[in-house]
Formats: C-alpha cells, structure tokens, sequence
C-alpha cells in the first residue's frame, strides 16, 4: 500500500542508506500526501533544514508478521512503525535534492558504475564539483527540483566523458534502491533511548481496554513527546468513543494540528465529542478560530460551550469583544465565570 513519510532533507539522504530508524519511539507514515507535507515543513522548521516527503510502498501484512501488532499500529490513514523499516521500501526517484553535495553525488555515480569508493571517482574532481554548483543552482532557480534523466545524461556526458560517454541514465537509474541496504554495524548510528515509561505509555495505546488506550495518551501527553500529534491522529479513528473524545482534547494541548482531520467530529451528535472537536478546531484553526470559538460558545450543549471557554485565554481581548461577550452572558455560570476571569479590568461591562 502506498503510504507517505513527511521529513527533512538531511534526514531523507540518511534514510535513503540505512532506512528508517524509530528514533522517537516509532516511525511515521500516512496516506495523506498533504499531512506528509505539513510533518515535513513543521520538521524543517525545528531543524533549519528543508522539508522532503518519500513515497514508499509497505506492506502492512509483512510487517505484522516480522514486528507483531503491538509494535504496529495504524488507524486514521496514519501508521505508526516502533521498529527499523528497510530503504527497500522507498519507491521516491531520486530527485536532484538528495543529491545535495559532492559527496553524495560521487557516491551515486561509483554506485551507478559499480566501481567501490576507494577506486572510483572522487568528490574531489572537476566534474563532480560542475555537477554539484549546476544541481544547487536548479534547486535555488525557482525553476522546480526535478531533474529529468535526459538532462542529468548530458551533464555527465558533457563533464565526466571518460565516465559516461554514450550511457543514457533512465529513471529506474534514479531511484532510491540504488543504495544497497547497510550491513548492520559498529558505524550504524544508534537508536536514541526511549524512556521506560514513554515505553510503558506505548504499550498501553497498543492495548486491548480502552482506558489503558486513554491512560497511555495522557501519560504521553505529560512527557511531552515529540510525536503527540501523530499518536492522536492514530486514535482518532479509534473504536471507542471515550478514547476519541481523550484524543481530541489532547489535541487541544498540542502545538501542531490539522483542521482538515478534525472537521467531521465537530458534526457529531454526541455533546461530549462535538465540543471537544470544535475546541480543537478553536485552537488550531487560525484562519477560522473567532467561527469556532462563536460556534462553540453558541451551541445548546452547556459542555460545549465549556469545552471552548476553556480556551478564552488564548484570545486577545480587545479583539475579540463579540466572542467575550457570549460567554459573559452565558446562562452557566461556569462559562461566565472563565469569561469574567479574563476580562476583569478590561473595559467589559458583562453580567455580573
């Protein structure tokens, strides 16, 4: 099946030679290009690196049977991998990105033509360096990334001839299983440590009761780690309506989160789901945030207006007077009550 991982370029080039290596307790992937996007461009943010997507083809099934199901875990068109996942399932080409420097391509163009290292060309020669400046100034262009094997065929016929006179590159010659998989050793970079207890929440979220499931995010949650995004997007389709309501008012606690995942439940029929998902959308929608939080505030259910009143402090209070003033003449006490918490001595003449 074909599934996405969103990531950085410098980690994409490491991934292409020794696959994928559950550093932060598993390895991510989605059917959704666009949330593969938005994992890549929230990654490059942290890392000052450029965002790169890979295509990969996995099978589910195989993985099951070399993992176990309680160290693979899908739900959501996300799938979570707490184990190595070989290059061999990458079907990306090659794009001119991962070739990013001398090194990189002097070790493409020994591998496509079978000569070691030691005896091929070195990074070093004139030719590689002309490939290296002509690929970096594609890449800064605007013009697009790609490089077409035709084009890339009269680069190395033209600066390395002795090398590829006459040798026409095709698109299979681009792709990533030209790096052959590593021989596990002592030069393997080694899996970071994961935690005993972020190891025990895992465990919990690949179990059978849904409140060790909930007790697993919320442990997850307290650590703070990396992927919490990613692990309520993985519960979101979750069986049980208890731990999908945990899920989304995790959510609300996340910095990342995609507006487009948590739409449907804010449709729900059930008060308690409906006013989790809108408070999730109050929070990460940015562009919609004052339509959800009015929304919310303005829905028949007490519950969901509280489920989003919890989250007036995020608000600028000179700003958003409207969405103040609904909850400063809320019928619940409640939501008047954190309504007047934050307006007090701003110029608000509310229910008192």
């Amino acid at each position: 099946m074909n599934y996405y991982h969103g990531t950085t370029l410098r980690n994409a080039i490491r991934i292409a030679e020794v696959g994928f290596l559950p550093r932060k307790g598993a390895v991510w992937f989605t059917t959704s290009k666009q949330y593969a996007q938005g994992r890549a461009k929230q990654k490059a943010r942290r890392t000052s690196s450029s965002p790169f997507v890979l295509a990969c083809d996995i099978d589910i099934q195989e993985l099951y049977n070399r993992l176990g199901k309680k160290l693979v875990m899908r739900g959501g068109g996300v799938i979570a991998i707490r184990g190595r996942v070989p290059p061999t399932v990458i079907r990306s080409h090659l794009t001119v990105e991962l070739l990013n420097s001398p090194e990189q391509i002097a070790k493409w163009v020994n591998q496509r033509l079978g000569r070691k290292s030691y005896e091929g060309i070195s990074p070093r020669h004139p030719g590689i360096d002309r490939l290296s400046r002509w690929m970096e100034n594609r890449t800064s262009s605007g013009t697009g990334s790609t490089i077409r094997p035709d084009e890339l065929s009269q680069k190395l016929q033209q600066w390395l001839p002795d090398f590829f006179e006459g040798v026409e590159i095709t698109p299979e010659d681009l792709r990533f299983d030209c790096f052959p998989e590593p021989v596990e050793s002592e030069t393997t970079a080694p899996l970071e440590p994961v935690s005993s207890r972020e190891e025990n929440a895992l465990d919990d979220l690949a179990a059978a009761k849904p409140k060790r499931r909930i007790r697993g995010l919320k442990t997850l949650a307290r650590i703070g780690t990396e992927d919490l995004y990613d692990w309520c997007t993985l519960l979101l389709s979750d069986e049980s309506l208890d731990v999908r309501i945990a899920t989304l008012q995790t959510i609300v606690r996340c910095d990342d989160g995609d507006p487009e995942v948590i739409l449907p439940f804010a449709e729900s029929q059930d008060k308690r789901l409906r006013g989790a998902a809108i408070a999730a959308l109050a929070k990460h929608s940015v562009e919609d945030a004052r339509r959800w939080f009015e929304r919310g505030l303005k829905d028949h259910e007490a519950c969901v207006r509280l489920e989003t009143a919890a989250l007036l402090p995020t608000l600028d209070v000179s700003q958003h007077r409207r969405i103040f003033e609904l909850a400063l003449y809320d019928p619940n006490p409640e939501v008047k009550r954190l309504a007047q918490k934050v307006t007090t001595g701003k110029g608000y003449t509310g229910a008192r």
